[in-house]
C-alpha cells in the first residue's frame, strides 16, 4: 500500500527534502554528502509521496552514478542507483527523462564494471531499503549495483518509455537473462522479475523475451533455485507460463534445460498453491505433445540416475 493510498490527500505529510536542496546535495563536491542524500531519498520515497517536481533531479542523479575521483566511487554509485529506482517508481515522467538520457546503458555499464571489479564489502543503500551489509558480498561478485540496476530496468519494463527501450536494447535484455540463474537468489529473483514484467505487456513483448533467450534463462533459474527459494521459483514459473503457453518450441526449450523438468515436477508437488497451479498447467501442456512428453520423461529418468550415482559415490 502506498503512503497516498493509506491516508487522505489532506493528511499527507510534505516531502522533507525540497527538490532544489536535493539537487544541490547530489551535485555536491563532497562524495559523502551526495551518497547520504541519495540514500536518504531512496528510503523516504518508500514512506512519503514524492513531489512531481523531482523529475528535475533525474539529470543530477544520473550524472552522479557515473562520477569518479575525489571520493566518488562505488558508494555514490550504489546510493545514486537506489535513488534512480525511487525516482522511476514514484515520479511520473521520470522514465521519459531517464530513457532520453540513456539510463539503461549507463546502469548496465556500471553494474558490469562493479561485478568485474569485485572489491570492497560495504554499501550505504540498496533499492529495496535493505542494509548494505546484507546486500554486498553476494555470490559470483554480484552486488548492490547489479540489484539496483535490475530493479530500475524492472520498473522501466512497466512504463511506456521504458518498455519501448527494452524492446530494442539487446544489451539490457542480455544483462537480465544472464543473471536469472546466478548464485545469488536475490539477483536471480530480480532478473526473473525483469523478464516477467516485459512478458506481461503483450504478445510482442513475450516474443521479445523468447527471442533473447528468456525461456532458457527462466528454466535455469527454476532448476537452480526452485527447490530452495520460493520467490525465485514463483517468478520463474510465472515467466515460463507467459512464454511457453501454447508454444511447442518454447516448451521444447524448457524441457532441454538440465534440471528444469524435475524442478517443474517438484513445484507441482510443493504444496504451494500458486506454484502448484502454474507448474500443473505447464506440465499439462507439455504432456499433450507426445514428443515433448517423451523428452520430459527422459529428463526425469536422467535426473534419477544422476541422484543414484551421487548416492553411490
Amino acid at each position: 500500500v502506498t503512503p497516498a493510498a493509506s491516508m487522505g490527500l489532506h493528511d499527507l505529510p510534505p516531502f522533507p527534502i525540497p527538490v532544489d536542496k536535493f539537487i544541490e546535495e547530489v551535485e555536491s563536491d563532497n562524495a559523502s554528502t551526495a551518497a547520504q542524500c541519495c540514500a536518504a531519498f531512496a528510503t523516504l520515497a518508500t514512506k512519503v509521496p514524492v513531489p512531481r517536481d523531482f523529475r528535475g533531479a533525474c539529470r543530477s542523479v544520473m550524472e552522479l552514478v557515473e562520477r569518479t575521483g575525489n571520493g566518488f566511487g562505488r558508494a555514490t554509485k550504489e546510493s545514486a542507483s537506489a535513488a534512480m529506482a525511487a525516482l522511476l517508481a514514484c515520479v511520473p515522467g521520470a522514465d521519459k527523462h531517464m530513457v532520453q538520457r540513456g539510463v539503461v546503458g549507463k546502469l548496465v555499464a556500471i553494474a558490469v564494471a562493479d561485478e568485474e571489479d569485485g572489491e570492497g564489502n560495504e554499501t550505504p543503500a540498496a533499492a529495496d531499503g535493505t542494509s548494505g551489509t546484507t546486500r554486498r558480498g553476494g555470490v559470483d561478485g554480484m552486488r548492490s549495483l547489479t540489484l539496483n540496476a535490475l530493479e530500475c530496468i524492472r520498473i522501466l519494463a512497466a512504463s511506456e518509455h521504458g518498455v519501448s527501450e527494452l524492446m530494442k536494447n539487446d544489451e539490457a535484455m542480455d544483462f537480465a537473462t544472464r543473471r536469472c540463474d546466478g548464485g545469488d537468489a536475490r539477483i536471480a529473483e530480480c532478473a526473473c522479475d525483469v523478464l516477467c514484467a516485459l512478458a506481461s505487456r503483450g504478445v510482442a513483448h513475450r516474443t521479445r523475451v523468447k527471442n533473447v533467450g528468456g525461456v532458457g534463462a527462466l528454466a535455469r533459474a527454476l532448476a537452480r533455485h526452485g527447490g530452495a527459494d520460493e520467490e525465485v521459483a514463483l517468478r520463474a514459473l510465472l515467466g515460463l507460463a507467459m512464454t511457453c503457453a501454447q508454444d511447442a518450441d518454447a516448451q521444447a526449450e524448457l524441457v532441454r534445460v538440465d534440471g528444469a523438468v524435475p524442478a517443474l515436477l517438484a513445484a507441482q508437488r510443493s504444496g504451494r498453491d500458486a506454484a502448484c497451479g502454474i507448474s500443473k498447467d505447464l506440465w499439462g501442456s507439455i504432456g499433450k505433445n507426445q514428443t515433448l512428453k517423451k523428452a520430459a520423461m527422459e529428463a526425469l529418468r536422467a535426473d534419477v540416475e544422476r541422484a543414484r550415482l551421487v548416492e553411490s559415490a
